[in-house]
Parts: structure tokens; C-alpha cells; sequence
């Protein structure tokens, strides 16, 4: 015969619902979690729009990068030649230098509407 066990016999206020439940529920949860195929379809193609999306912002913000070095040394050299009195090749570097800083100002426009479209999503 089998007796009333040892958790009862030890504390007579001892339920094993009780110490069972939160394991229970823990394994209803993990149930509840697992996804379908289409779910895990889905959420595949939702990490891979991240990725790419990320990819996309680092893209521009590497371009932007190389914007302000172009930029910012042709206007050094811009800066340098006009001193040393050859001012329509400083001219010229001053333009170059405009144009380039106005890539950086687009490309760091088009990085704001990306973080704009992340947050919308």
C-alpha cells in the first residue's frame, strides 16, 4: 500500500499543485509561444527587412562620411592655394567643397527619413 508520501508526511500543509503550477504554467506558455510555419515565415522576413534596412542607413551614413572628407579638404586645400594667390584654382576648390557638403546635407536627410520610417513600422 502506498502511503500519503513523503512531502505530506514531512509538512502536512504540502500540495503538490502547488509547487507544480508555476512549472505548468510555464510549459502552457511555451506552447502558446510556438509559432506556425507562416508566423516563422513572417518573422523571418520581418528580421531580414531590419537587416536591410540597416544596411541602408549604414550605406548613406558611409557615403556622408566620405562627403564631409572630400569636402572638407578640398575646402583645406581651397583655403591653402587662395593664400598662396592662385585664386581661381581655390575658386574651384570652394565649389567642389559646396557640392560636397550639399551630398552631406542630403545624405543626413535621408538618414532622418529612415529613423522616421523605423519608428513608424
Amino acid at each position: 500500500m502506498i502511503g500519503p508520501g513523503i512531502g505530506y508526511t514531512l509538512d502536512p500543509d504540502f500540495s503538490v499543485v502547488k509547487i507544480a503550477a508555476p512549472y505548468a504554467q510555464e510549459l502552457l506558455d511555451l506552447k502558446e509561444k510556438q509559432r506556425s510555419g507562416t508566423q516563422l515565415v513572417e518573422e523571418i522576413r520581418r528580421q531580414a527587412n531590419d537587416s536591410e534596412r540597416a544596411a541602408q542607413k549604414a550605406t548613406v551614413l558611409q557615403m556622408a562620411t566620405i562627403f564631409t572628407v572630400f569636402g572638407g579638404t578640398l575646402l583645406n586645400i581651397g583655403i591653402t592655394v587662395s593664400s598662396l594667390g592662385s585664386q581661381v584654382i581655390a575658386n574651384g576648390s570652394f565649389i567642389g567643397a559646396g557640392v560636397f557638403f550639399a551630398l552631406l546635407i542630403r545624405s543626413m536627410q535621408r538618414v532622418k527619413k529612415l529613423d522616421k520610417f523605423e519608428k513608424m513600422i
